[in-house]
């Protein structure tokens, strides 16, 4: 029961990640704000000033699909799968941080920013990564008791 809401949490928390502002920069030379999130670099006015970062997208809308595979196959019992499944959307939402970071320091020298601050949506990934991991737990749990209910049946 429990992992259908760690996995349902990451699907949300992933969503909302890949619609908002992951980090800003402030440029000394113009004093702009720039916005860097999942889609594209923007400054202020709303001009979009790189679309390179559409692999960001693209990595979080694949973890949203694990999640949401992961927790239908909850409903038919197949922990093998489920199991791998979380292990899979695990691997690819640390593969999102580490694209986000590379995205993070290119554009923070490439602006020759001042200043550069993550938000508080830059940091939801590894929540996002800990439900992954207690869905992953809670999996196992209960494999361990549908194999320990088996065992204990016996006919005489």
């Amino acid at each position: 029961m429990m992992q259908r809401v760690y996995l349902l949490l990451a699907a949300v928390l992933m969503g909302v990640v890949s619609q908002s502002v992951l980090a800003e920069y402030m440029a000394g030379a113009d004093g702009m704000t720039y916005s860097l999130g999942c889609w594209k670099l923007s400054d202020t006015a709303g001009q979009t000033i790189s679309s390179t970062p559409w692999a960001l997208m693209v990595l979080a809308v694949l973890v949203v699909l694990l999640s949401l595979f992961t927790l239908f196959l909850v409903f038919y019992q197949h922990y093998a799968l489920q199991k791998r499944m979380t292990i899979y959307g695990m691997l690819v939402t640390v593969g999102f941080m580490a694209t986000f970071a590379g995205y993070f320091f290119y554009y923070d020298g490439m602006l020759e920013a001042v200043t550069s601050r993550l938000t508080m949506w830059a940091v939801v990934p590894v929540v996002v990564v800990i439900l992954q991991f207690m869905s992953f737990l809670a999996i196992c749990k209960k494999e361990a008791a549908v194999l320990a209910e088996a065992s204990n049946f016996r006919l005489r």
